[in-house]
């Protein structure tokens, strides 16, 4: 069965921006629109800039280290786990369920 696609127009920075994506995206896409436009005015308030393109720049920029910075945490946190999931299973192997 063939997914269903959809055209979809948002607006990042008053930039409509229109794609063709799988119908069940769609929430990301207009949660992302959402995220990202309020980081840009979040920006436009605190920061002085020339254009649009500093401003796409910075909320670019600091999108990208925020991402970088939670798969470090995710990584991090997985390598704690693991070992803890081990022992878990070796519990679980040791006592059979009847």
């Amino acid at each position: 069965m063939e997914e269903e696609s959809i055209k979809v127009t948002v607006n990042i920075g008053q930039r409509p921006l229109t794609v063709i994506i799988k119908k069940e995206w769609e929430h990301y896409f207009l949660e992302a629109e959402k995220v990202i436009n309020d980081s840009f005015f979040d920006f436009a308030k605190k920061w002085q800039y020339k254009d649009q393109q500093d401003l796409t720049n910075m909320v670019l920029l600091d999108m990208t280290v925020k991402a970088l910075a939670d798969k470090e945490r995710l990584r991090e946190y997985d390598e704690e786990l693991l070992p803890m999931m081990e022992s878990l299973k070796k519990l679980t192997e040791e006592f059979p369920i009847d």
